[in-house]
């Protein structure tokens, strides 16, 4: 059976402002798990506990993650979305 990509691994606990990240991601792409897990561990974050202190790290290597499996329209808007979360 094929997992559901859109949705965490069972036993992944995010904090609250991890689980807006992951929900930005998962408006844009197939994969935002894959995607989060990734660049958090390029950036040496811990993506199940990101706080809006690491995210500006991040954000960047996210948005470009999406990018290169989509479009550089869904690239932007990951971008802006997650920023917007910042504010």
């Amino acid at each position: 059976m094929v997992a559901d990509l859109k949705k965490l691994p069972e036993g992944v606990n995010l904090s609250p402002f991890a689980v807006r990240v992951f929900q930005v991601m998962a408006r844009y792409t197939a994969f935002p798990w894959p995607i989060l897990l990734a660049q958090c561990k390029r950036c040496n974050l811990d993506p199940g506990s990101l706080t809006p202190a690491q995210a500006p790290a991040v954000i960047p290597h996210l948005a470009a993650g999406v990018g290169r499996f989509t479009s550089p329209e869904k690239q932007q808007g990951v971008q802006n979305d997650l920023e917007a979360l910042l504010r």
